[in-house]
């Protein structure tokens, strides 16, 4: 069931950083071995070096490591869901490697919000008004950035103008938000596995921060 919100989701994603990934590991016949991915889904592009290995899948799922890091990023194009692909295939990963000396831990999104001119939304709706912003040189963008405190984790949420698909299909005017919920660490596979699986509860809590920044009134 979806959440219903103004706000389209463009993307969802996991980043998971350690002291050395092994690029190499990963690939089409590893992650199905292991049930990570299905059997049946489609490669679109893949990529195998000792220093980074791609691995594209037709539905919009991608894999990305590197010696430093691993990126699982999911595209999606309508509103908050209550489950993803995403969030379960890397707790299986996790699982099968379980040995890798793992650091942190991000859950991140970007999402849209259509708005006219988002440019000037963005400087009404943040810069605070004054004789500071008169005269030259001339104010013309802001590209707010906010930290909020999410307990054991930080949510970090920053906005800027820019064009985004819609539902009709063409590229609309809208503000872009990224937000990222950040797990500083070190953690080990079961405690990343943990964080991930709280994902449902951190998607709630960055609704609710992107309510309280884009939509409460000021004052």
């Amino acid at each position: 069931m979806k959440n219903e919100t103004p706000y389209r989701l463009h993307s969802v994603s996991v980043v998971v950083t350690a002291e050395f990934h092994n690029p190499s590991v990963l690939n089409r016949d590893f992650l199905v071995s292991k049930g990570i991915v299905p059997e049946d889904w489609e490669v679109a592009e893949a990529l195998s070096t000792p220093a980074v290995s791609v691995l594209s899948y037709g539905n919009g799922i991608q894999w990305i490591v590197d010696q430093s890091k691993l990126t699982v990023t999911e595209n999606c194009e309508f509103s908050f869901q209550e489950e993803y692909r995403v969030h379960p295939m890397v707790t299986r990963y996790l699982a099968a490697l379980p040995s890798v000396p793992y650091r942190s831990l991000g859950l991140n999104f970007v999402v849209s919000m259509r708005r006219n001119n988002p440019g000037a939304w963005l400087r009404q709706r943040f810069l605070k008004p004054g004789n500071w912003q008169k005269g030259d040189p001339r104010i013309v963008g802001l590209v707010p950035n906010f930290a909020l405190d999410a307990g054991d984790a930080v949510c970090n949420i920053s906005f800027s103008a820019g064009q985004a698909g819609s539902s009709e299909g063409g590229p609309v005017d809208a503000v872009i938000v990224n937000g990222n919920m950040h797990h500083t660490g070190p953690l080990d596979a079961g405690g990343l596995r943990e964080a991930i699986e709280r994902w449902p509860g951190r998607q709630t809590f960055m609704i609710t921060a992107l309510n309280k920044l884009m939509k409460k009134p000021q004052r």
